[in-house]
């Protein structure tokens, strides 16, 4: 080991013996803030300033997928349309939900087909079309796939045999109270044996100018056998619109609860709001918070650029005229969170998607819009760059993801996602990932 790693490895004892203070180690230790770290009736509460990386270290995800599914024209069975989800089992093989299809389609490491099952109907192992509900897919512990479709749970082995076809008791979950799967705010409700329901506060018809709308959390077995609360959440901020309804709207400049239900390493909840860089972590079989993370980091102005994007006409926006940002109806926030979106990989490592960072690189995906008197425009809204936090909440640094990846799945070693052409076609990649580069920073 060099003397620098020595030396990053005695700070970062310095941090976790310490708890909470700067402290230097030789000559080569850079002089940083390490984190805040706090306990509060059994609740880790850990406050990030500076990464543990220094400059050069981090990890590494390969420039170009290893692996490539999906095609323009033919196989058939290479076209994806609408991809719900994908994960890679122990043995490199490739499972694609292909929701357009209302398929499962498995592929090996070389990209070669070796079974679909599903399908669009109401047999054992397909899955019913729903007009609010898409199918998500789940990989358990042995490899066994489950696809959440609506009210059934769909399970199948490692090749594609089915397993169970199970339907949860509707009337079983209302007998627990007013809580329903569609409410939820997070597209995964059944997480290994767990089901998560919701109760939410929508605003009703002649309610006032704003509205500020919360949804209770719950989770059960699937035995319907007891039921616990996590808790009430924030969920988004609404205002009346002047059209001739006067109809209450979500509004798209105002503070919004972002959500995600994770299966891996356990079955979690992960909530933010949209105007903090602040994450809780929620253990969903205890139904129990068990770890907030923070960093205190710069927080952006909203852009005009991205303002004029949010306010564009469309089917859930189609009255510019009363979506004016400067409005206190529509509860405006001066300005953002650089965290955009968060999720959990196979190890309990936290990754969270940031704003564009032209200053470390990184200018974002540009996106197309059309004014109303038809202009149009370019601007970027997402972003390659992720920043990583250990299971215990602790700041590492910076990874840069493919710019334009919808990331499905992170596993020890891979990243797997979903890429679109120019002409929305779409296509699972997979890259390889380094967690070891930068000697023993990844232990």
């Amino acid at each position: 080991m060099t003397g620098r790693a020595v030396a990053r490895e005695m700070f970062a004892a310095c941090w976790l013996a310490l708890g909470a203070v700067a402290c230097t180690v030789g000559d080569e230790a850079p002089v940083t803030t390490g984190p805040t770290i706090t306990d509060s009736a059994g609740v880790r509460m850990v406050v990030n300033s500076d990464p543990l990386w220094i400059a050069g270290e981090g990890w590494r995800v390969t420039p170009e997928p290893t692996l490539v599914l999906g095609t323009r024209d033919t196989p058939i069975e290479q076209q994806f349309h609408n991809v719900g989800g994908a994960t890679r089992l122990s043995d490199g093989t490739i499972v694609v939900l292909n929701r357009g299809s209302s398929e499962l389609r498995a592929f090996d490491s070389s990209g070669r087909h070796l079974w679909s099952r599903g399908g669009a109907g109401d047999g054992p192992g397909e899955m019913k079309v729903y007009a609010d509900a898409y199918p998500q897919l789940l990989r358990l512990a042995g490899d066994t796939l489950q696809v959440q479709n609506g009210w059934d749970r769909i399970r199948f082995d490692p090749a594609g045999e089915l397993v169970a076809h199970e339907t949860l008791g509707v009337r079983g979950l209302r007998s627990l109270g007013p809580y329903h799967l569609y409410a939820c705010p997070f597209g995964l409700y059944f997480a290994h044996q767990q089901v998560l329901a919701c109760d939410d506060d929508e605003p009703p018809p002649g309610s006032a100018e704003t509205w500020a709308s919360h949804v209770t959390v719950v989770r059960t077995t699937w035995a319907l056998d007891r039921l616990d609360t996590l808790a009430t959440f924030f969920e988004t901020d609404w205002g009346r619109e002047d059209n001739p309804w006067r109809s209450l709207t979500p509004s798209p400049f105002g503070r919004n609860g972002l959500f995600r239900v994770s299966g891996e390493p356990r079955p979690t909840l992960l909530y933010a709001a949209n105007d903090a860089y602040r994450i809780e972590v929620w253990d969903i079989a205890n139904a129990t918070l068990s770890l907030v993370v923070e960093r205190k980091t710069a927080r952006r102005a909203r852009g005009e650029r991205e303002t004029n994007y949010a306010s564009k006409p469309g089917p859930v926006y189609p009255f510019t005229e009363g979506m004016n940002p400067r409005d206190k109806r529509w509860s405006p926030v001066d300005s953002l969170s650089i965290a955009r979106g968060f999720r959990q990989d196979a190890l309990g490592y936290l990754w969270v998607r940031r704003a564009p960072s032209p200053a470390e690189g990184d200018e974002g995906v540009p996106l197309e819009s059309v004014n109303a008197d038809g202009t149009r425009f370019v601007f970027t809204l997402s972003s390659g760059l992720h920043d990583l936090f250990r299971p215990d909440g602790v700041y590492l640094g910076t990874v840069k993801l493919p710019h334009g990846l919808r990331v499905m799945e992170i596993g020890a070693d891979y990243v797997l996602g979903v890429a679109t052409d120019d002409l929305d076609i779409q296509y699972v990649h997979l890259y390889g990932l380094d967690r070891g580069f930068g000697g023993t920073v990844a232990r």
